[in-house]
């Protein structure tokens, strides 16, 4: 069924945001910034929220509704906005290339100053206020916080599976008209020399080679698993594929995953169930019971459980009773999708959820 949605105030007083500024050529001053715990819990609109949409502007919501603190530490970047990775309203997050100009003496000698990074933004003013179902300030608040968790987590898979991570910071940015500013919390990352795979023409590319990329997802996916990280959005526009034998598939976007295999609220038996750091076989959590696979259906056209069980059949010994009773699909297993004949199918991102 579908619903009309009630008018946004920009809408029922013809007024508009202020211009996007995360444009090349701009330069930014940003901050160390130590993130908050993960936040949990829904982001569904309240009826308060509803009922604000409607009669404030959305740069005075953004004054009402500051980030989650965290703690501001020492040291500055100047940053020089390159040029757009996905930047726009309408956003999430804005996601730009940029270099550093400059840095005082506090900041770490890690953030490279002789390669492009991107930065990527959780700016609430540019999410879809004309939406009334999401918070956008308890979305961005959720996907920095997880985000920045994963990114510590996943440290050793830093420059292979996932990009290298060079930290999170704030921004004050000044807000045009007003004597006040509003404070933008970011993450530096590499800018990795890939194409994102919802980019990418699979008819281009053989059997032998689909197949190579989807095992470089299953991998990668199960490396993130094996410390703790749930993704929660394996599709193609989260992953980027290189033209390298060496790194064949880097996963992005961490902004709703699980910090842990189960909510973090959970029992400590419940937990320990889940065997906390222990691998798990792809033979279960890739099983095609789970439908793991459906994103990717048009880079697939073969059988895929015989095909996974030939590539993963050297982790059968590893397989547990325990293990089967926990990651093993307890619904008959599901035919894969057919293969759309003219027209590319999209999926809208999945909204945040508190368990894992």
């Amino acid at each position: 069924m579908t619903y009309q949605l009630s008018a946004s105030y920009c809408a029922r007083y013809n007024k508009s945001k202020p211009p996007l500024p995360y444009v090349p050529g701009q330069e930014f001053c940003i901050n160390p910034h130590t993130p908050p715990a993960p936040a949990t819990g829904e982001v569904a609109l309240s009826y308060e929220g509803h009922r604000e949409r409607e009669t404030t502007h959305p740069v005075d919501r953004c004054i009402l509704h500051p980030p989650l603190p965290g703690l501001t530490g020492k040291g500055t970047i100047r940053l020089k906005v390159v040029g757009p990775v996905r930047i726009g309203d309408q956003h999430s997050a804005q996601l730009v290339t940029v270099h550093m100009v400059d840095k005082t003496l506090d900041i770490s000698d890690s953030i490279p100053t002789d390669k492009y990074l991107v930065a990527k933004l959780y700016d609430p003013l540019y999410f879809d206020h004309e939406q009334d179902d999401v918070d956008p300030f308890r979305y961005t608040d959720l996907a920095y916080s997880h985000e920045t968790a994963a990114y510590r987590l996943l440290c050793p898979l830093e420059g292979s599976v996932i990009p290298r991570y060079y930290g999170s910071f704030t921004l004050e940015l000044p807000i045009p008209n007003k004597r006040t500013s509003r404070s933008i919390r970011l993450i530096l990352i590499e800018k990795v020399p890939g194409i994102s795979m919802q980019r990418l023409n699979p008819t281009n590319y053989t059997r032998s080679d689909r197949q190579n990329i989807l095992k470089a997802i299953v991998d990668a996916e199960s490396m993130l698993y094996a410390h703790d990280i749930l993704h929660r959005d394996i599709h193609p526009r989260n992953v980027l594929v290189l033209d390298s034998a060496l790194r064949r598939v880097v996963l992005i976007d961490f902004g709703y995953c699980g910090i842990g295999r189960t909510p973090s609220n959970s029992p400590a038996e419940w937990k320990a169930q889940y065997l906390p750091g222990v691998p798990i076989s792809p033979l279960l959590r890739w099983d095609q019971g789970w439908g793991r696979h459906a994103n990717f259906h048009e880079w697939i056209d073969w059988d895929w459980q015989t095909w996974l069980e030939h590539c993963y059949e050297f982790t059968r010994a590893s397989i547990t009773e325990h293990m089967r009773s926990i990651w093993l699909p307890k619904i008959p297993p599901i035919s894969p999708p057919p293969r759309p004949s003219a027209s590319s199918v999209c999926f809208p991102a999945p909204l945040p959820f508190s368990g894992s």
